[in-house]
């Protein structure tokens, strides 16, 4: 019986697109963490510096980052074992998204502490303007 050259081959051919959709979602998954969550925690710690004006959620930063990568991870592993094509590159796109996602909680998480700080900010003016006048 007559073989194939792509059977001859040292990797099977079914292989090289898995490799390149887990390449692929890993690189757009680090560049995200890389290019979006860097710049992201360090305006956080920019913002957590101003000490007791405003409160961030280090706790919820952290589990909600750390379960978005987890996933993203997790995504991007199943996109290389999985042999279904659309399913693979479907995975990759999940898991750049929530690694986009993740990257950009630190963000919001912060503005709603910033927006809570602010409504207890009012208060204070409106009964310090009612004492002086």
């Amino acid at each position: 019986m007559h073989r194939s050259r792509a059977s001859a081959t040292r990797f099977p051919v079914s292989r090289r697109p898995r490799v390149v959709r887990a390449s692929v979602g890993a690189a757009l998954v680090d560049l995200t963490l890389l290019l979006v969550l860097g710049p992201v925690l360090g305006l956080v710690g920019t913002a957590a510096a101003v000490g007791p004006v405003l409160q961030v959620p280090y706790a919820g930063i952290t589990v909600v980052v750390g379960l978005a990568l987890l996933l993203s991870v997790a995504c991007v592993v199943g996109a290389y074992r999985t042999r279904v094509g659309w399913l693979g590159w479907t995975l990759v796109a999940v898991g750049v998204l929530l690694a986009l996602l993740a990257s950009l909680w630190p963000l919001l998480a912060t503005a709603d502490a910033a927006v809570d700080s602010a409504r207890d900010v009012w208060p204070w003016i409106s009964r310090l303007l009612r004492d002086v006048t």
